[in-house]
C-alpha cells in the first residue's frame, strides 16, 4: 500500500519541491528598468501593484528619479485629460506620478504599504491626498482593509516592530480588521508591548523572504490587465496643446466639462450622474445630514503615516480635496462639521512640522472644480497641478518634524474642536 501512495503522491511531492526550490534559488533583480512597464505600474491603479513590493521599488528606483509615490484614494481613478498623469506625461514633466490607493484606500492600508518602499522613499518627495470623507465614526472598514492588505506588507513591518506608542497601535488596528494573515500571535505580542522571540524573527524573514521572492517572479504578469496608462493617459494627452499654457487649459478645461455636465444641476460628469445618481437622486436629499468627520479613528491612522514619512524623512505635499457645493446643499452635509474636520486634519500636520498642505477644502463652489460629488476633476485638477509641478520642480528640502503620540489617543479622536490650525503647539499636550 506505501508502495502505491508512494507511486501515486511521489511525483507531486518531487514536483512541487522542485517549484520551492526554483522560487527560492531564481535571481531576481528589481533593477531591470524599462520606463514603458514603469509608466504602466504606475498607473495601473490595481491591488495587484499595491500590494507588489517590486514593481513599486522598480519604478521609485528609476536611475533618472522620475517617479513620486502620490498617495490618495478613488480621486486617482478620474482621468481627465487634466489629470496630473496627463499633464506629466504630454508635458514631459520631470517627475510622473506613481499612483498608489483606490476606492477605499485609507492611511492604514497606506502605512504598511509605504514599510515595502522605505528605501525608496529616504530623503524624497510625496505626494499625499488627505480625504476628510475617509474621518467616518467606524474609519477604514475591515473589508476595504483586507483588499488593499498583503502579508508581505505586515511581514515587513514585524521585522523592525517593537515597543512603541506607534507599533503597538498599528498591531492593535491590525488585528481589529481582522486581516486573514496568520499573523495573529505576533500582532498580540505587539500589541502588549510584549519583545519577539529570536525565533519569531527568524521564522518573520523566512517566510517575507519566499513571499517577496516569489512575488518579484511575477510580477510583470499581474497588471497586465489593468493599463491605464495605454487606454486612458496616453490618449487624454493628444486632447492638449502642444505647449503648456495655463489659460489655453483653463479654457479648455471648462469646454470639456460643460460638454460632460448637461444632463445634471450638480455640474456632476454625465455618466457618474446616469449610472450612480439620476435613478436614487429623490432619496439622496439631506442623506448626508447626519454624517460627521470630526470624531473618528482615521486621525490615529493618519498619525501612523506622519511618524512613517518623518522615518523617512519625507518631504510632503498633503491635499485636502474639498465636496461639491451643489450637492453637499442638496444632501444637507454640515458644511460647518467639515471645516472643524479640516482643522483638525490642519493641526495634526502644522503641530508636527508638516507645514506643505494644499487646502482646497472651500473650492467646491467654483464651475468646474469638481468632477462628481467628492472628486476633482477639470479645472480642479488644473488647481491641484499649480501646486504639485511647483513642490515637485523645487529642490528637495531638509524636512525638520516634532512627532507627538498625543495624536494616537482617545482624547485626540474625540475632541470637537482644534486649536487654531495655523499656530504651532504652545504647550505639546500630555502623552497618553
Amino acid at each position: 500500500m506505501l508502495k502505491k501512495l508512494g507511486l501515486i503522491f511521489g511525483p507531486v511531492i518531487v514536483a512541487f519541491g522542485l517549484i520551492i526550490t526554483i522560487i527560492f534559488i531564481t535571481p531576481v533583480s528589481i533593477n531591470n528598468h524599462n520606463f514603458n512597464d514603469e509608466q504602466r505600474s504606475a498607473n495601473s491603479l490595481s491591488p495587484e501593484v499595491f500590494k507588489n513590493q517590486t514593481l513599486k521599488e522598480r519604478a521609485l528606483n528609476d536611475p533618472k528619479h522620475r517617479f513620486v509615490p502620490f498617495f490618495g484614494s478613488s480621486e486617482w481613478s478620474r482621468m481627465d485629460p487634466m489629470h496630473p498623469s496627463v499633464l506629466a506625461e504630454k508635458y514631459n514633466r520631470s517627475y510622473r506620478p506613481f499612483l498608489l490607493g483606490q476606492k477605499g484606500a485609507q492611511s492604514l492600508p497606506h502605512f504598511f504599504g509605504m514599510q515595502q518602499i522605505t528605501d525608496s522613499m529616504y530623503g524624497k518627495k510625496a505626494i499625499y491626498v488627505i480625504s476628510p470623507q475617509w474621518f467616518t465614526k467606524k474609519g477604514i472598514s475591515p473589508m476595504a482593509m483586507n483588499f488593499y492588505f498583503s502579508k508581505a506588507q505586515a511581514l515587513t513591518w514585524l521585522k523592525y516592530a517593537g515597543n512603541t506608542k506607534s507599533d503597538k497601535y498599528a498591531a492593535k488596528r491590525l488585528l481589529q480588521m481582522n486581516v486573514s494573515s496568520g499573523l495573529t500571535e505576533y500582532l498580540k505580542k505587539i500589541a502588549k508591548g510584549e519583545k519577539l522571540s529570536q525565533f519569531d524573527r527568524q521564522k518573520i524573514n523566512a517566510n517575507l523572504f519566499f513571499i517577496n521572492h516569489e512575488d518579484s517572479l511575477f510580477a510583470d504578469i499581474n497588471f497586465r490587465s489593468k493599463l491605464n496608462y495605454d487606454s486612458k493617459i496616453v490618449p487624454n494627452t493628444k486632447q492638449l496643446p502642444d505647449k503648456y499654457n495655463r489659460q489655453e487649459l483653463d479654457n479648455l478645461a471648462e469646454k470639456i466639462a460643460k460638454k460632460n455636465t448637461n444632463n445634471n444641476k450638480f455640474n456632476i460628469d454625465n455618466k457618474f450622474y446616469k449610472q450612480r445618481i439620476s435613478k436614487d437622486v429623490k432619496h439622496l436629499r439631506n442623506s448626508q445630514r447626519n454624517f460627521n468627520y470630526i470624531k473618528s479613528p482615521e486621525y490615529g491612522d493618519l498619525e501612523l503615516v506622519l511618524q512613517q514619512f518623518a522615518d523617512t524623512k519625507s518631504d510632503v505635499l498633503f491635499i485636502i480635496p474639498p465636496v461639491n457645493k451643489k450637492w453637499s446643499d442638496f444632501t444637507g452635509l454640515n458644511m460647518d462639521m467639515y471645516q472643524k474636520t479640516v482643522d483638525k486634519i490642519h493641526y495634526q500636520l502644522n503641530s508636527q512640522g508638516f507645514t506643505n498642505i494644499a487646502d482646497f477644502s472651500k473650492d467646491g463652489s467654483k464651475p468646474y472644480f469638481m468632477e462628481d460629488t467628492i472628486h476633482v476633476g477639470w479645472k480642479g485638477w488644473l488647481a491641484v497641478d499649480d501646486k504639485v509641478s511647483k513642490f515637485l520642480s523645487s529642490p528637495n528640502k531638509k524636512v525638520n518634524y516634532d512627532l507627538d503620540d498625543y495624536f494616537f489617543s482617545k482624547s485626540w479622536t474625540d475632541i470637537d474642536v482644534a486649536p487654531n490650525p495655523q499656530l504651532p503647539i504652545q504647550q505639546p499636550p500630555i502623552n497618553q
